[in-house]
């Protein structure tokens, strides 16, 4: 270690040959803290960045048992076959029913392993950064309920104006709650 490594540690942005790459059991865990913290539009995308990283028997994998999975949660509707669309629906479903993800994609031993592979992709990624810094190994999930995004539900509904219209609900996943 030179002179100036020791007089800079700490201060300098880690470079991407700097880390080392996450053991499955970290990435899992960093994931799971992603999820409990992380606003649904932020989870989407680190998602869809995370399934863009993927190869393609994986990233096939993990849209069938998303779209058995949404069709299993809301019978009757209709699951999206567009990427993005099926991302964002799996993060509201997610948010509506913790643990949905993880039961969704981990079902048996290859699930898991494809799991694995998505959340060391999604935490990889650039859009989960700023929610992963206050991540602490050893995280019980009981600690993260002051540290979760608010959810859409929470936010107020914006006054009824001109120009303002309500559509009403037609199945579709998609749809905004």
């Amino acid at each position: 270690m030179g002179l100036l490594d020791r007089l800079l540690r700490g201060r300098r942005t880690p470079e991407a040959g700097d880390a080392r790459p996450l053991t499955p059991d970290q990435a899992m865990a960093r994931w799971r803290y992603l999820l409990g913290t992380a606003p649904p539009e932020a989870l989407s995308e680190a998602h869809a960045r995370g399934l863009e990283s993927l190869g393609e028997m994986p990233r096939a994998e993990v849209m069938q048992r998303l779209r058995a999975a949404l069709s299993a949660l809301e019978p009757g509707a209709m699951v999206p076959s567009d990427a993005g669309v099926l991302v964002r629906a799996a993060a509201r479903a997610e948010r509506r029913t913790p643990g949905f993800l993880e039961r969704a994609l981990a079902a048996d031993a290859r699930g898991r392993q494809t799991l694995a592979g998505l959340a060391a992709a999604v935490v990889a990624s650039s859009a989960a950064a700023p929610f992963l810094r206050g991540f602490e190994p050893g995280l019980d999930a009981g600690a993260l309920e002051d540290k979760r995004a608010p959810d859409f539900e929470d936010a107020p509904d914006p006054p009824a104006g001109p120009g303002s219209h309500d559509s009403g609900h037609d199945g579709d996943l998609d749809d905004e709650d």
